[in-house]
């Protein structure tokens, strides 16, 4: 499974590694799963060429923050006309109300469910199934839970035999890391850990990890099972990869930036 991190800060600003630019790094919330499923639409959607935006069939949303929704309904107006079939964005109930009511509806942003028609529509909605996954392209998608103060989930992907539990926007959430270490053949959690350990009281206000929470919270999957670590507010990256690499010895951790790629494989057992 390759997943392009083509948004994977907390902000839009922030901290540059060498040898990077400030425009190819500072892109907010958004996956993209070999080259036609999107978790979450954020301004890295803006990293895509118009030909890349049409290959997407798939969006899944975990929540509806702006951070993770902002380019969406920019991006369908971008290929309006350009596909032969909607692209459908999938999400919670809860989810899928706030983008009717407060995003896609003729005030903030035209409906493009129901543009050029409601039978040929450029936008479909579609809900998570409450009781299975859905099958999207050649992946399998799972709700996991989530603690963000809003209606949101966390996401387990399958592809074969790689499996990645993504945690969306969440603060120390028991369920979904239980859920996460009861899947036998896990691959990786893309956790999201917005502020170091000296910010644990704006992360708990916030509903959002910080460095000492993903150490411990964490601490309970296999070793080989890689910790892929997302969404560090600006100024606070390098501070919690110094907190968060220096705690966990025993198992991969990535600290990706907007921009990087990761490939994934089957791990051995």
């Amino acid at each position: 499974m390759k997943i392009d991190f083509l948004g994977c800060s907390g902000g839009i600003e922030g901290s540059i590694p060498d040898g990077r630019s400030q425009q190819d790094c500072s892109r907010s919330a958004c996956y993209r799963i070999d080259d036609h499923v999107l978790i979450d639409a954020g301004t890295g959607v803006a990293r895509m060429t118009m030909a890349e935006m049409v290959q997407i069939e798939h969006i899944l949303l975990t929540h509806a923050h702006l951070d993770h929704i902002a380019c969406l309904p920019l991006m369908i107006d971008t290929i309006a006309g350009l596909r032969k079939a909607p692209t459908r964005a999938w999400a919670l109930p809860g989810v899928l109300d706030v983008l009717r009511a407060h995003v896609l509806n003729d005030a903030v942003w035209p409906d493009f469910t129901t543009i050029p028609n409601a039978e040929h529509p450029f936008l479909s909605l579609h809900e998570y199934p409450a009781d299975g996954p859905v099958h999207v392209e050649d992946l399998e998608v799972r709700t996991l839970s989530a603690t963000h103060g809003i209606p949101a989930c966390g996401l387990l992907v399958r592809k074969g035999n790689v499996v990645v539990a993504f945690s969306g926007d969440s603060g120390p959430d028991p369920r979904f890391w239980a859920e996460a270490a009861a899947v036998p053949d896990l691959t990786a959690v893309v956790i999201e850990c917005s502020y170091p350990d000296r910010e644990i009281e704006l992360a708990r206000l916030s509903s959002h990890m910080h460095s000492d929470a993903v150490v411990q919270m964490s601490a309970g999957l296999p070793p080989q099972v890689a910790l892929i670590v997302v969404h560090r507010k600006p100024g606070r990256e390098q501070e919690i990869e110094a907190q968060i690499g220096a705690a966990i010895r025993n198992r991969r951790v990535e600290f990706p930036v907007s921009g990087d790629s990761i490939e994934l494989s089957p791990v051995a057992r």
